[in-house]
């Protein structure tokens, strides 16, 4: 995961923290909508609830002067002296208005009107008034009537007067009316806590009005509506909130009065209720997210401390101790890391093991031994190091004969002893196969010679491997650092190349020296331009007369191979056969020889010249089941008879591959091949298996050979060599012939042929038969010129 994809995503804690605020946002949302619908009713009706009671208190209040004003009227209407006066109101008008002026001084009223029976003024205190007739009679109704006169608004009542209190005969009327405003007081403002106008005409007219009415002569009168129910008009900058009552009636139509106030002050304990619960919900998201914030570190404390475990862990780090949580989620979390860490440990026991440690013997493998000369040399590049390199001889042939699993115990075996006896005196490994190496100190005045020698102790001792008694052998090859090699690489290299060079001097160890490195720089060299030398012609054969004894007659011929490289000179066929054997070009230098061989005897059987050759053939060759085949095919492609060719094989290539080496040697002995062991003697094949060889003939190597003259010990073997040949029905070589007295002595024994340098070392061809025709004029004292 890349850093900026992390930047983008938001952390855990932040995605809880904005779930709890998101929830706690809907739930005030929602909240508050519905409290404020609720508390919006609810004050909506409280409202109309009080302006209708504030218009009952209106009308009541209104209804009660009117009241006080008819109850007035009537003791007047009674009152003898007043009836007096009405009735001589003609005469004397003075009277009539003083005493009616007292009246109308008690009764509150502000206009007052004295009328005959036929609704005429009996005095003029004020002018009449249009229509008396019809509207006097109706002020003397129960109801509330409004009038207007010249231009003012009054409450309007009237009574009867009868001079005769049981008479039906009205004599006169007494009207009187009380201002509007004097009506509709701050008082009632006070009582009602609203606003109190009085309309008439259908909202045309204003008829009265508190003080500080939102209502004005003329201002939108006609936007009001004339029926119960909360109302709301905007008015100038505010709105305000009314409703309106039928009060009574004027010019013959339906009076109402319009109760109202500022709509804020109508909801203001509503909002005001709102606004609290607005401030709560808010503390109360607020303390909810402040603990939604506190849960969520609290969740993801552990979470983050896992996390920096985690990153640890993928370091390399070996994390002791993980986060514990009160939670069972966090907590199974926490155990699975520390699982997780366990199996980590134990994988990486297993990787180093596997890496650092031989799965066979459990002893360090190359790797470690590797690392741990590196390290020698990092920590202390003055120090001085002997390293050895370990390799059992005929490690193959064992594991071949005895099975994979006898020769791991072997391996195993070998490991042990080793790290026994190095132990604290040097790193033993091994490095696969059945390589193993040491590395070491060197201290002074010790040679690395002495420390191989010492090493070798350990396979002083054979090796018991279920009830196999096993005498196993190994060779070292020693470098030492820095003499040899300033790095690792080179100082295993160097005691390869000694390893290998005394493997082939059958030396048990050997010193790392320049020139073993240049002797191996010069094989790998050869064994790259093998195969163009053969076709070059830089190989040739050169061919060592077989003297038969008997007879002193030159019969058959052993054919040697010699490489004159246009750079090397002459190579031994001790330095290039090896190599030609490890590399499989073995097969291509044995068919050249071959067939080289065959063409050679063709051209000698031509010029009546008739030997018979023997060519040696390896392990490889003899394996190769093909090989009968191809010599028939050559012996038919040059007209020759099988008994022309002899084929030598050693000891160890038979040993290599019994079942398969005897099926191909009882192939060509079929075919007519004459077949002869090699360097017998020196090998390990016992006497059952030499029973089983179908070979015709026995050489003895010229170990036993060469000091035949003064060795009675070889007189000896040679001896019994023979003999065991003579018993077994099979003729003898004997190689290494350098004198007479040991071609006197083999003859002497019964030996059948006679090899080696006394008679002529190996010649070319033409070299061979110039010699040959010497040899046969002058017999066996050519062999001492």
């Amino acid at each position: 995961m890349s850093n900026k994809s992390v930047l983008i995503k938001p952390s855990l804690q932040m995605r809880m923290s904005f779930i709890f605020l998101l929830l706690l946002s809907i739930i005030v949302v929602v909240t508050i909508y519905f409290v404020q619908q609720a508390t919006f009713k609810h004050a909506s009706a409280q409202l109309m609830n009080h302006i209708q009671t504030s218009a009952a208190v209106v009308q009541d209040n209104v209804e009660g002067r009117a009241s006080a004003l008819d109850n007035g009227m009537a003791t007047l209407a009674k009152d003898f002296s007043m009836k007096q006066l009405i009735a001589t109101a003609k005469n004397d008008q003075r009277s009539l208005s003083s005493a009616m002026s007292n009246y109308q001084s008690r009764l509150g009223a502000d206009i007052y009107w004295v009328l005959s029976k036929d609704f005429t003024p009996l005095i003029e205190a004020h002018s009449p008034f249009e229509n008396s007739k019809q509207v006097v009679p109706a002020f003397s109704k129960a109801a509330l009537h409004w009038f207007t006169y010249q231009g003012r608004n009054y409450l309007m009542r009237s009574t009867p007067v009868r001079f005769v209190e049981t008479s039906g005969h009205i004599n006169a009327w007494v009207v009187m009316g009380i201002d509007a405003k004097k009506l509709f007081t701050p008082h009632l403002v006070d009582l009602t806590d609203m606003q109190i106008s009085l309309f008439g005409g259908n909202a045309s007219v204003l008829l009265g009005a508190t003080p500080e009415a939102h209502f004005v002569a003329g201002q939108k009168q006609g936007e009001i509506a004339k029926t119960r129910g909360l109302h709301r008009l905007p008015l100038n900058s505010t709105s305000i909130i009314y409703s309106a009552f039928e009060l009574g009636t004027w010019q013959g139509e339906s009076a109402f009065i319009v109760l109202s106030m500022d709509e804020d002050d109508a909801f203001l304990s509503n909002e005001s209720l709102i606004g609290q619960l607005i401030f709560i919900l808010l503390a109360a998201a607020a303390l909810g997210l402040l603990g939604a914030t506190l849960l969520s570190r609290e969740i993801t404390k552990p979470l983050k401390q896992l996390i920096d475990a985690a990153r640890r862990m993928r370091a390399g780090e070996n994390v002791d101790s993980f986060p514990s949580a009160n939670t069972r989620e966090v907590e199974t979390l926490s155990s699975a890391f520390s699982d997780m860490q366990l199996g980590i440990q134990d994988r990486e026991a297993q990787i180093h093991q596997l890496a650092y440690f031989d799965e066979l013997t459990h002893i360090p493998n190359r790797i470690q031994f590797s690392n741990h000369i590196s390290d020698m040399i990092r920590q202390a590049p003055e120090c001085e190091l002997i390293v050895l390199m370990i390799d059992v001889d005929r490690f193959k042939e064992i594991n071949d004969t005895l099975g994979h699993d006898l020769g791991d115990e072997l391996l195993i075996a070998i490991a042990k002893r080793l790290h026994s006896h190095t132990q604290n005196k040097g790193f033993c490994a091994r490095l696969g196969g059945d390589e193993y190496a040491w590395v070491g100190l060197q201290e002074a005045n010790t040679r690395p010679q002495d420390v191989a020698q010492n090493l070798l102790s350990v396979f002083e001792q054979p090796f018991k491997i279920e009830n196999l008694v096993l005498d196993v052998d190994c060779s070292m090859g020693i470098a030492l650092y820095p003499q040899h090699a300033s790095s690792l690489q080179g100082l295993m290299q160097c005691a390869d190349i000694a390893m290998y060079s005394c493997k082939d001097q059958h030396n048990p160890f050997a010193l790392y020296n320049d020139a073993l490195n240049k002797h191996s720089v010069v094989r790998l060299s050869l064994m790259s331009q093998l195969k163009g030398a053969l076709g070059e012609g830089q190989l040739e054969l050169h061919y060592q007369p077989k003297l038969t004894i008997a007879s002193d007659k030159i019969e058959t011929l052993e054919c040697l191979i010699r490489w004159f490289h246009p750079e090397h000179g002459f190579v031994p066929p001790d330095d290039f056969i090896p190599l030609a054997e490890q590399t499989g070009a073995i097969r291509h230098v044995t068919q050249w020889a071959l067939r080289t061989a065959c063409e050679q005897v063709k051209r000698w059987r031509d010029k009546n010249i008739c030997f018979s050759v023997a060519v040696n053939i390896s392990a490889i060759d003899l394996v190769d089941l093909s090989l009968p085949a191809s010599i028939e095919s050559l012996l038919n492609e040059f007209d020759l008879p099988p008994s022309a060719l002899t084929m030598e094989v050693t000891e160890s290539a038979v040993m290599g591959d019994p079942e398969n080496a005897l099926k191909a040697l009882n192939l060509l002995r079929d075919m007519g091949v004459t077949l002869s062991i090699d360097d017998f003697g020196t090998g390990y094949s016992s006497m059952a298996q030499l029973k089983k060889m179908p070979v015709d003939e026995l050489k003895i190597d010229k170990a036993f050979v060469l000091a035949l003259a003064t060795n009675q010990e070889d007189r000896v073997m040679v001896k019994t060599l023979v003999s065991l040949a003579q018993n077994l029905g099979l003729t003898t070589v004997a190689e290494g012939v350098e004198d007479l007295e040991t071609l006197e002595f083999l003859r002497e024994v019964g030996c059948t042929k006679a090899q080696g340098y006394y008679m002529t070392k190996a010649l070319r061809a033409d070299e061979l038969i110039s010699w040959y025709e010497m040899f046969t004029e002058q017999g066996l004292a050519s062999c001492s010129q």
